[in-house]
């Protein structure tokens, strides 16, 4: 019967997918761009939700990148000067034309239909793919039972930290699940397949690994990665007792050399080809310079979960800069890491040989999250490229696997079970009201005392609930609480009209296409960046992945200014009085004012020629511009710049 519904479920999950693309179905926060170009034309493209503002590196940065690309002559090329330096678009998961696109499925939808469906069917694989994969992976280490393993990925997908980091650069989703379905694959290996099922798993593996290899972002990728060995180091564990004696607990040799041969061709190309970009990021003062030596993440924020419930895009804790630092997974976890102990020395139970390699991993990961260690051993583990707030995630997924796969171990009726369960429910219970009393005096406002009663009271709900274990209303409890709060925080969106049928779209490509080689900066504006950068015109301001270091040496000769530029940045430039005046501001980590003239030497020799502001200019002949195009309606008044005339002339 478990074999029927997995299978129906799998199914679900594919004609879900190919309807939300047929139907050009996103999730994307495009929405905005109604709002800030007054375009009430395409507000009706919103199903469902809000647009969420906090969501900027999406709508703001990677959606503009991605129309950027495609908008480009040639299309998705391998450089593209307005998202940066070297091979940009190759650092941003963004679709080109190479080689490597070809393992990365998520990216097919963009050469095989039109923008938007290719849109849609890249954030439907986010949904989809990261449910099958792990369903696939959770059902497999649960022996092949169904509901754990619906329950495992319904806790994965709807918890907040997932949510609200669903659309970032780094491919949260595609990334978990690549990381997943290649677990996944090895495991199947093990169960010594017919050849035609070993070379499809072979091939599932070599996919998933190289597109979890290409996800280009080490904060998340290094922990990930030990989390998955320790899953399978659990995994060959347990099946090394199970299996009879003299047999194989590991896939066939061949198999694995071939998938790992596989890897490397696909894999070691891609990095020599971006070795001269990469040398540049580790230039740079952020992420280049950037390591963590433990510690600067601390215990309140690491298990800031248990307000998950509670917090929503609309309500969260004032001491957090936005609602996604907020988010989190509920930390089920500890209760799950006690029960353990008690399982010491009281008889063989060879399933929790596949629990506990994952709870020392997940303690690793937390013991650098709160606690300074010394240098070594971030360099040894290169953990010192993640960083402490990033372990969130790993201990999140991590927590969730442990928490499902020991619940599927806890007799409801041991022989000795009040003593010891009152015991670990007031261990548990008790550290989640101190840790909830220390937030609630950061944030008096949103834990007013009725909200924070109630955090208290669910917390020893549920871990009551998890520690007796009633399973199946814990988990029915669990998943009610963070479905609510976490299926607002997505918007159901009816494809990108909202930037892409924009009325000032047309003029802008108008202009690019009579005059190709221009540059282009727009002043006192983030979204007049981005909105350039979407008509596919070469903008020097905005967000650029690598800096252009000859432009800011140019403009900054003596690099007095270099730890301000020098980094992945969102460049908001504004009008200097003169050429010869020129400053720099850092705003905050990832993004920088520029203060210059558009007759500044290194604006010619660059030939930037249009120049795009909110409002007109009331002398644009002091600043060398005669007005150009004026779009009154969407706040964009485009200037061209008209070189001075000789002096006596």
């Amino acid at each position: 019967m478990d074999d029927t519904y997995a299978k129906r479920f799998l199914l679900f999950l594919l004609a879900g997918f190919l309807i939300l693309t047929a139907a050009n179905i996103n999730g994307s926060s495009v929405g905005l761009w109604s709002g800030i170009l007054a375009e009430r034309e395409t507000q009706g493209a919103l199903i469902f939700s809000h647009p969420r503002e906090v969501r900027s590196d999406e709508w703001l940065v990677w959606t503009p990148s991605l129309l950027a690309q495609a908008n480009h002559q040639p299309s998705f090329p391998l450089e593209n000067p307005a998202l940066g330096a070297g091979r940009s678009p190759m650092l941003m998961n963004l679709p080109t034309r190479h080689y490597s696109a070809f393992f990365r499925p998520q990216l097919w939808g963009y050469f095989l239909f039109d923008i938007e469906h290719g849109y849609a069917w890249n954030w439907n694989m986010k949904i989809f793919g990261l449910l099958a994969a792990m369903f696939l992976l959770i059902r497999k280490l649960c022996e092949g039972s169904f509901w754990p393993a619906l329950f495992g990925t319904a806790w994965v997908f709807f918890s907040g930290y997932m949510q609200w980091g669903f659309s970032c650069p780094p491919m949260l989703p595609e990334m978990m699940a690549s990381w997943a379905l290649a677990i996944w694959c090895v495991m199947k290996l093990c169960d010594a397949p017919p050849w035609k099922l070993a070379a499809a798993f072979t091939a599932g593996l070599v996919v998933a690994a190289s597109n979890y290899a290409l996800s280009m972002y080490p904060p998340f990728q290094i922990p990930i990665a030990y989390l998955g060995l320790a899953v399978l180091g659990g995994w060959f564990w347990k099946r090394r007792a199970t299996i009879p004696a003299g047999a194989r607990w590991f896939p066939e040799p061949r198999w694995l050399l071939l998938a790992v041969a596989g890897i490397a061709l696909i894999v070691v190309p891609f990095f020599v080809q971006l070795l001269p970009t990469l040398h540049m990021v580790s230039h740079t003062s952020y992420p280049g310079a950037r390591r963590a030596t433990g510690g600067a993440l601390g215990a309140i924020k690491l298990f800031f979960g248990v307000t998950e419930p509670f917090v929503f895009a609309t309500a969260y804790p004032e001491h957090c800069e936005s609602i996604a630092d907020a988010s989190n997974f509920f930390p089920i976890w500890p209760a799950a890491a006690c029960w353990m102990a008690t399982t010491l020395g009281k008889g063989k139970n060879v399933r929790l040989r596949l629990l506990w390699p994952l709870l020392i991993c997940v303690l690793v990961f937390t013991l650098f999250a709160i606690c300074p260690l010394p240098a070594i051993f971030g360099r040894i583990t290169l953990l010192s490229f993640s960083t402490e707030v990033r372990m969130i995630l790993p201990i999140g997924i991590g927590g969730i696997l442990l928490s499902v796969l020991a619940l599927r171990e806890m007799d409801p009726a041991p022989r000795h079970p009040l003593v010891r369960r009152v015991i670990l429910l007031v261990l548990c219970g008790g550290a989640a009201t101190a840790l909830l009393a220390v937030i609630a005096r950061q944030s008096p406002v949103f834990f007013n005392p009725w909200r924070l009663a109630s955090m208290i009271a669910f917390a020893w709900c549920l871990f009551a609930l998890y520690l007796w274990p009633m399973k199946r209303l814990f988990s029915i409890i669990l998943l009610l609480a963070i479905f609510v709060p976490g299926i607002q925080v997505n918007p159901v969106n009816l494809g990108l009209g909202q930037l892409t049928e924009s009325s000032a779209l047309p003029i802008i490509e108008k202009i690019r296409r009579s005059d190709p080689d221009a540059r282009w900066v727009a002043f006192d504006g983030a979204a007049q960046s981005a909105l350039l950068m979407a008509a596919g015109v070469d903008v020097i301001s905005g967000a650029k992945t690598l800096p252009d270091l000859d432009l800011y040496r140019d403009i900054d000769p003596d690099s007095r200014s270099l730890e301000i530029y020098n980094r992945y940045s969102l460049g908001l430039f504004h009008l200097a009085p003169k050429p010869e005046i020129v400053t720099f501001t850092l705003f905050n980590f990832c993004a920088h004012n520029v203060t210059i003239h558009p007759a500044n030497p290194a604006l010619r020799k660059r030939d930037v020629r249009y120049f795009v502001f909110l409002r007109p200019l009331k002398d644009p002949a002091a600043f060398n511009l005669q007005q150009f195009v004026g779009i009154p309606e969407r706040h964009i008044f485009i200037y061209r710049f008209q070189e001075p005339k000789p002096a006596g002339a």
